[in-house]
């Protein structure tokens, strides 16, 4: 005989059961997560968040929570639960492989009804995934992304699973111009097909034509220029003070010497100098020569290392660049340092324009 309440009761405690059921069956893993090392709290929470705003159809906020969740403390359940809201999300390739990944995990942990819920998903969304195939030239060094994730040369030429929406392609290789383009993949079975092309050499580094003209407060007003140049005046300058203290030297042992060989009787009595004391004499005349060149140097790499400190700064405005540059001036200090030797010395100097 048939009891309605009887019946009634059994169906309360059935549902109660899938209820319960669908609760373990979808509920993270917990202590068992595998690799767990994450705040437990955090993950849970975010878990709880992500599995309120999915049932309530929030999908674009509930994913990134279960994902965080994941994340912090894998867990099959989670995983389950992120492969339903990408689902609800309209990304049916990243779900079908999260729920592949969740079958793996479940048939691993021995968890059967995990196990046929990820397969129950898995066929249902087969028949729908679209997918990109990649057919591409030969060219050295070649590397396809897409969306900036890199594909692997074994997987060009094979369809692959791919979410719905716009994606970016790109080619690149090293030497080569990069190719792109953007494809609209549909939302259900749709296939499409990309042929990248032969990547084209990269065009060399152009020059530029003719003279380059300074830029304002370039030229003299160039820092690296005028560090250039007053780095140069101080090393003549410095070696013009060197210079001089080699002639000072020279002319001091000059004289002493023609001094001493006029005042020793020896060689040159009553101001007559004998062969030796000529040749003293010589020697004398000799230094002295050489002090003068020394002195005449020494006193011309000074002014000229002066000069090439003074004119290093920033002395034009920008206009007045532009001015030079408008006469056809380069609007910047050329100066080269000559010798100098004359009959009586020597001497360095400046040519050039300031």
């Amino acid at each position: 005989m048939f009891h309605a309440p009887r019946a009634l009761r059994r169906a309360r405690l059935a549902l109660a059961s899938v209820v319960l059921a669908s609760t373990a069956l979808l509920a993270p893993a917990g202590a068992a997560a595998q690799g767990a090392s994450g705040d437990p709290t955090l993950a849970q929470t975010l878990f709880e968040e992500g599995r309120r705003l999915m049932e309530a159809k929030s999908y674009a906020q509930a994913c990134p929570k279960l994902a965080e969740s994941q994340r912090l403390r894998p867990g099959t359940g989670t995983l389950l639960n992120l492969a339903l809201c990408n689902e609800g999300l309209g990304k049916t390739a990243t779900a079908w492989g999260q729920f592949k990944e969740a079958l793996f995990a479940s048939k691993k942990e021995g968890n059967a009804a995990r196990e046929a819920f990820a397969q129950e998903h898995i066929d249902a969304l087969e028949p729908r995934l679209s997918k990109i195939q990649l057919d591409a030239e030969n060219t050295p060094g070649l590397l396809v992304r897409i969306d900036s994730n890199d594909i692997p040369a074994a997987a060009l030429g094979t369809p692959i699973p791919i979410d719905p929406g716009a994606h970016e392609v790109e080619a690149t290789a090293s030497g080569y111009s990069v190719w792109s383009t953007t494809v609209q993949v549909g939302e259900s079975a749709d296939l499409k097909t990309i042929a990248v092309p032969k990547l084209l050499p990269a065009p060399a580094a152009s020059k530029p034509a003719g003279p380059q003209l300074p830029a304002p407060g370039g030229a003299v007003g160039d820092r690296s220029g005028g560090r250039g140049l007053q780095t140069a005046g101080y090393v003549i300058g410095g070696a013009g003070v060197a210079v001089l203290g080699v002639g000072a030297v020279f002319g001091i042992l000059a004289a002493g010497q023609a001094s001493d060989a006029e005042k020793d009787e020896a060689l040159c009595p009553e101001k007559r100098c004998t062969p030796e004391g000529r040749d003293e004499i010589d020697a004398a005349e000799t230094k002295a020569l050489v002090s003068t060149i020394g002195v005449g140097v020494g006193v011309a790499a000074l002014a000229a290392g002066a000069i090439l400190v003074l004119t290093s700064g920033p002395s034009r405005t920008a206009s007045a660049s532009a001015a030079a540059a408008r006469q056809g001036s380069p609007g910047r200090v050329q100066a080269r340092i000559v010798p100098l030797i004359g009959p009586q010395g020597g001497g360095v100097g400046v040519l050039g324009a300031f």
